[in-house]
């Protein structure tokens, strides 16, 4: 209850001030593709949208182009724009989007303690065997292949 708000000193000293805090960064990095695209930019430090979309796992054309957009519109991230004809622009971090990175280095550092290895595979990813180079067939109807591996199948 409410009764039982009390103030958080490392972080703020109003607990009201402290949730909001929270939920604002939870939406702003909370977001399944953020903090990819951000961790993209710490390595690659510039580089195009058809460079991103290539290192970025899974993501559609326009689910990018909404992330940049949102992350620009936050300061994280700086678009320039390289030449007109054709439209090139680059993507980098901005001063504040770096500061993010020790965030994010924690994030990977306590999934990689706490999660089990199929937690942290993205959904829709293929399953770990394919990593390793075990042949692996993944259905793209999502649905069992005549060759698909035994694991999470329901026969119905």
């Amino acid at each position: 209850m409410a009764s039982n708000q009390t103030p958080t000193g490392r972080l703020d000293t109003s607990y009201s001030r402290t949730q909001n805090l929270l939920i604002e960064m939870a939406d702003l990095i909370g977001h399944k593709w953020h903090p990819v695209i951000l961790h993209q930019l710490f390595a690659l430090e510039e580089c195009g949208f058809s460079e991103l979309h290539t290192a970025i796992d899974d993501i559609s054309n326009k689910m990018l182009s909404d992330s940049l957009t949102t992350l620009e519109d936050h300061d994280l991230i700086e678009r320039v724009v390289v030449s007109e004809k054709p439209v090139r622009v680059r993507y980098s971090l901005t001063d504040r989007g770096r500061e993010l990175e020790p965030v994010l280095d924690s994030m990977i550092d306590w999934g990689r303690e706490n999660l089990p290895d199929e937690q942290a595979t993205p959904a829709g990813a293929p399953p770990a065997a394919a990593t390793t180079g075990e042949a692996v067939s993944v259905s793209t109807t999502g649905g069992p292949t005549a060759d698909s591996p035994p694991w999470g199948l329901d026969d119905e």
